[in-house]
């Protein structure tokens, strides 16, 4: 059995164990190593953990680089980014996190975090350079003033603290940070050098943020996520609860790090099977996974897959799932009619749907005046379905799958200054002026 070698708090049980960090500049990603120059083929790997925070090497250096800038809005549309790197301003900090960053990183500088006033303090980490070996423990910034000094404007301004050792890592001084911090703040800390201080870290709630240790391959992330997970079996496995996109669970399958690290290495579901070890699902049925996120519960005991499941499905009974076929889910809706996309036969009214742009205009403009004439909630209910089949034919008809669709919600969802909302006048075309333009209150 894998004991835990730090037992977990109760305030603890919200925090990430890592978050990777990786540098951009020029476009690529710099530091070589073990990472990809593409940052996008990059994420593959390291956005498996469900977030990254990406740092614009040429703006934390004074520099302006327009490719930095479309990558990191791109990455954003694939993925939770925090980002860092040249936020000196109110406008740059709020048009990043307008356009869906969960977290701006920002250098603190004492009594000169003025631009940061308004805006929304949870979405905002700052980072303090400490010393470490100082003794006593204490938390001392590089320009020798204590943490404990600055811990009221940091709280003012922000709920996340990034700890940046000048050399060293000192958990005497990461435990006298952490003490410091108001009910309800977040510490995260720079590149421990050893799974051992990640366990150490989680422990205390306390996220790691990972770069060059991975970078330079002296740990992986499925090391980094073994030390902290614990299993009360004999064989040391860990219970890993398999879902779709539209988190409707699939089955349940067993892990070690063995299998962690394949799945990792290939992006796709791979479990450690009680009976035939490695099982690599659907090498041999054609129902295979691509792995899309690896999530750790609270207690550390069991990880959750999300997969994009193919093929017959998850179940050797050939259907989506062990626990049966759901037919009312947004992602089974919308993978019938891609499917139907592909396959529907010539002449069928599924194939003149997506064939007639026209048509499936003319239905989606019907359904909409429909759901909005509905008088009581059975038809108000009724319309609605109608509304999403056609909003999801047209998706299925460009290629955008629901996960593109909830990744937009997920970057609506935070934007920070809101727009009126004013409704487009008759004759409107995309790419005229917005009636909400002018109208952006903070």
């Amino acid at each position: 059995a894998m004991a835990a070698a730090y037992k977990r708090t109760h305030s603890a049980m919200n925090s990430r164990v890592l978050i990777p960090s990786f540098n951009i500049s020029g476009g690529k990603v710099v530091g070589g190593g073990s990472f990809s120059e593409d940052p996008f083929e990059l994420v593959k790997t390291l956005g498996l953990v469900g977030e990254v925070l990406v740092v614009d090497q040429d703006a934390e250096e004074g520099r302006d680089n327009s490719s930095n800038a479309a990558i990191l809005d791109s990455l954003l549309d694939l993925l939770p980014c925090r980002l860092r790197g040249g936020f000196v301003t109110n406008e740059k900090v709020y048009d990043w996190l307008d356009k869906g960053a969960t977290q701006v990183i920002v250098e603190y500088r004492d009594s000169n975090m003025g631009f940061l006033d308004g805006v929304p303090k949870e979405r905002i980490t700052l980072a303090v350079k400490v010393k470490s070996g100082t003794g006593a423990g204490e938390a001392v910034l590089s320009d020798g003033k204590s943490l404990k000094e600055a811990m009221s404007e940091i709280s003012y301004y922000a709920t996340r603290l990034i700890l940046q050792f000048e050399s060293g890592f000192d958990r005497k001084v990461v435990e006298a940070a952490k003490g410091l911090l108001e009910k309800g703040m977040m510490l995260n800390v720079m590149s421990p050098p050893t799974t051992d201080d990640i366990a150490f870290l989680d422990s205390h709630g306390i996220e790691s943020i990972l770069g060059e240790f991975l970078q330079d391959g002296t740990m992986t992330i499925p090391e980094a996520l073994k030390a902290v997970l614990v299993s009360d079996r004999p064989d040391g496995l860990i219970p890993t609860v398999v879902v779709d996109e539209d988190m409707v669970t699939l089955g349940l399958c067993y892990s070690n790090l063995e299998s962690l690290a394949e799945a990792f290495k290939r992006s796709v579901g791979v479990y450690w099977s009680r009976t035939r070890g490695l099982w690599i699902k659907g090498l041999t049925s054609g129902a295979t996974q691509e792995l899309l996120r690896v999530d750790l519960d609270c207690d550390r005991d069991s990880m959750r897959f999300v997969v994009r499941q193919s093929g017959s499905g998850f179940c050797h009974m050939e259907q989506m799932s062990c626990f049966g076929e759901d037919h009312g889910t947004l992602g089974a809706l919308m993978r019938t009619l891609i499917d139907r996309k592909n396959n529907a036969p010539a002449g069928s009214y599924t194939k003149r749907l997506f064939d007639d742009e026209v048509l499936l205009k003319s239905k989606l403009l019907e359904e909409c005046e429909e759901l909005l004439a509905a008088k009581d909630s059975k038809e108000v209910a009724w319309e609605t379905a109608d509304v999403i089949y056609f909003a999801f034919a047209a998706c299925a008809r460009h290629g955008v799958d629901l996960a593109k669709v909830q990744r937009n919600l997920s970057r609506k969802a935070l934007r920070v200054r809101r727009r009126p909302g004013n409704a487009k006048p008759p004759g409107w075309r995309p790419g005229d002026p917005s009636p909400d333009a002018e109208q952006n209150p903070k």
